[in-house]
């Protein structure tokens, strides 16, 4: 107890609101309720501030609230001072300190007091009790935040002089860690449970339902049944639910709690402090707590006392006594209910307290409830969309070709042409050379028909070459009326007369060109680039100078008006067309596209579909490849029927009619078909076109 008893009135403004008579060594003013002082205003702090009372000292502390305390219109920096009619100020509160004397305080003991005393004191003890009389007396429920149950904790007070370094009550918090089984076991339950009902679901035979499936839309019969029982979706959840358990007892498998004051120098001390003469530098144990059991620990370079059932007993009067037992080189005292402990180590001294534990004012639900009314609502919206998603059935959201096998299943019903459309020959660019084909461009030329080559040559067989670059037109060189000069000095006057060049022509030009590295004057067939023998002719045989065709200025032996060597897409290098005296080698297998004869209804010009179609030919050909791919031999017709809408978009397009086997063909075709955009029909309206393929693998 101290020697000193305050008397505080607490003002709320200008209304007297509490008056209380203090005999505490530490008194507490805060907004707790366990506070000696309440003050509930959100201006003053859980624990604002604590008068200490030393001696005939009395200090005013505070405990670094935002606000702050005022003692008589000054601010306190960390202590200061208090005497007697001192006014202290919390937010809207003000505090007036003042001290009682002894003599006022022990004079209701003497059991006949004097009369004139008692009639001197009457008037102040009057003047005293009218503003308590003017007010209802405050009524106090311990219950509210205290656990009335006889249980008991141990409350520390660390300070350093006049400044409280710390306040710790041990036992308030329980230890946890004995649910983490029960969280972890319904956790795994969950997740192995959905985890097996998923596994159940994805180990159907799914490849055969779609088969069957592919089938039925084939055919037009009865849609097979999927297998398994639909929970997939289920299990998921199930399993990602079975994570939150499992996460709680995780975590209470972490929960540790200090169920002793400990003071030392390692990391998991209570409160730090040098380690000289404590018996465990880590981690003395200054409180020991069990099941609301607490014993105070304390060797003998500690001193202070023990207050417990109205007396005070030094820790060395514990010792001597025997109330202290001996645990090696400290001492340990229980601490019953209701103790107050004092112990200086060094320069800091503990305040150890046995106190009823603090009630739970407002739990975790209760402070955390925007976090988990947000996080519940956003659960709430996620799992909403989720379940929808599971909702929608399977054939609107994949991406897969089951939409257009439904389709073709009612392609038998519309009106069929009388007959089979007939194909026609695809247009120029669309045919594909393939590597057997050789034979040349060029036309015949005019004249009599004789052998191509040098007349003094032995070789008997070379192909002839014009030098020039290799993007130039090949032409001929022009001289005079071969007949003519034949006639007038014979074929060796004729070699003199033409212009520097072996192959000339009244019909070409000023000079000769032609795309290969040198001249070499050989026949008009030949494997390969060499001088053969020849009368000096344009053709295969005879002894004229022509080439026995109807062309000016031209070599070759088809009957298009070009100088022409090698054709078609191979290597051969014969002349003509589709033939000639060179063969070409064996290259690979080309697939061909073909387009066939198309049927149009509706007001767009069939070339200009043919031109559409044309340029994504690629396409096409992208869908063939991949049934090749399957199947090298694949081959057959397909006929796409689409319907060209307002816009010149295709809103919708099924296979009308296939001979191939592998199905996947088609509706690839007609998948390709519904990204392609045509010109705008006249007038608005739509047009209806069947499109056939013909596919081959060459």
């Amino acid at each position: 107890m101290s020697t000193k008893t305050l008397a505080i009135k607490v003002f709320y403004g200008d209304q007297l609101v509490d008056t209380q008579t203090l005999s505490q060594d530490v008194i507490k003013i805060g907004k707790l309720k366990s506070s000696h002082v309440c003050l509930d205003d959100e201006a003053v702090a859980r624990m604002h501030a604590v008068i200490e009372v030393s001696g005939d000292e009395v200090r005013v502390i505070d405990l670094g609230s935002a606000t702050g305390t005022t003692l008589n219109g000054g601010r306190v920096d960390k202590n200061a001072v208090l005497n007697d009619g001192d006014v202290l100020n919390f937010g809207p509160y003000r505090l007036e300190i003042g001290f009682v004397r002894q003599a006022a305080v022990a004079a209701p003991v003497h059991a006949a007091p004097i009369a004139a005393p008692m009639a001197a004191a009457a008037p102040m003890a009057a003047a005293a009790a009218a503003p308590m009389m003017n007010r209802a007396p405050i009524q106090i429920d311990a219950s509210e935040f205290e656990v009335q149950n006889g249980s008991r904790v141990a409350e520390v007070v660390a300070m350093f002089g006049n400044t409280v370094l710390d306040v710790q009550h041990v036992g308030q918090l329980k230890n946890k860690k004995s649910q983490a089984p029960m969280f972890l076991a319904i956790g795994g339950l969950l997740m192995i449970a959905g985890t097996g009902v998923f596994l159940n679901e994805v180990g159907q035979d799914w490849s055969g339902y779609q088969d069957k499936l592919a089938e039925a839309n084939e055919s037009g019969g009865v849609r097979p049944q999927k297998p398994g029982n639909g929970l997939a979706g289920l299990g998921v959840g199930l399993a990602l639910l079975g994570l939150v358990p499992f996460g709680f007892g995780l975590i209470r498998l972490g929960d540790f709690v200090n169920r002793s004051y400990t003071i030392g120098e390692s990391h998991g001390a209570s409160f730090h402090v040098p380690p000289q003469g404590l018996p465990d530098g880590a981690a003395f144990p200054l409180v020991r707590g069990s099941d609301h059991e607490f014993a105070l620990n304390f060797t003998q370079g500690m001193t202070g006392e023990v207050t417990f059932d109205g007396q005070s007993v030094s820790l060395g009067q514990l010792v001597s006594s025997g109330r202290a037992g001996s645990a090696g080189s400290s001492y340990t005292f229980p601490l019953p209910p209701g103790a107050n402990c004092r112990v200086k180590y060094n320069d800091v001294t503990f305040f150890v307290n046995s106190v009823a534990p603090g009630a739970v004012i407002k739990g975790g639900g209760d402070t955390d409830k925007p976090f988990w009314f947000y996080n519940g609502a956003s659960f709430a919206v996620i799992g909403s969309l989720l379940v929808l998603t599971h909702l929608i059935p399977n054939e609107a959201g994949e991406l897969s070709l089951d939409e257009m096998g439904e389709e073709n299943r009612f392609v038998g019903y519309l009106n069929a042409p009388d007959k089979p459309p007939e194909e026609e020959e695809p247009p120029p660019e669309d045919q594909e050379n393939t590597d057997e084909e050789a034979g040349g461009t060029g036309q015949r030329h005019k004249g009599e028909e004789g052998k191509m080559g040098k007349p003094t040559s032995k070789s008997k067989s070379g192909l002839y070459a014009m030098k020039g670059p290799k993007d130039a037109i090949p032409q001929m060189a022009r001289n005079f009326d071969p007949e003519m000069a034949a006639r007038q000095a014979g074929i060796l006057g004729v070699m003199q007369q033409q212009s520097g060049h072996f192959l000339a022509s009244p019909y070409g030009g000023a000079f000769a060109v032609g795309n290969d590295d040198a001249d070499v004057w050989g026949g008009l067939t030949g494997t390969e680039i060499g001088e053969a023998y020849g009368v000096g002719g344009l053709g295969l045989v005879g002894t004229g100078r022509g080439g026995g065709g109807t062309g000016e200025g031209t070599i070759g032996l088809g009957n298009t008006g070009l100088i022409g060597k090698g054709g078609g897409g191979g290597s051969g290098s014969g002349y003509g067309r589709g033939a000639g005296a060179g063969f070409g080698g064996r290259g690979t297998r080309v697939p061909t596209v073909r387009q066939a004869k198309a049927e149009v209804q509706g007001a767009l010009d069939k070339d200009i579909i043919r031109r559409i179609v044309r340029a994504h030919i690629n396409e096409v050909r992208y869908c063939y490849n991949q049934a090749l791919a399957r199947d090298p031999n694949a081959k057959g017709r397909v006929a796409v029927q689409f319907t060209i809408g307002g816009t010149g978009k295709v809103p919708s397009a099924v296979v009308q009619e296939t001979t191939m086997k592998d199905a996947a063909v088609g509706n690839c075709i007609a998948q390709a078909v519904r990204r392609w955009t045509f010109p705008k029909p006249e007038g608005g309206g739509s047009v209806i076109v069947t499109y056939p393929f013909v596919l081959e693998p060459g």
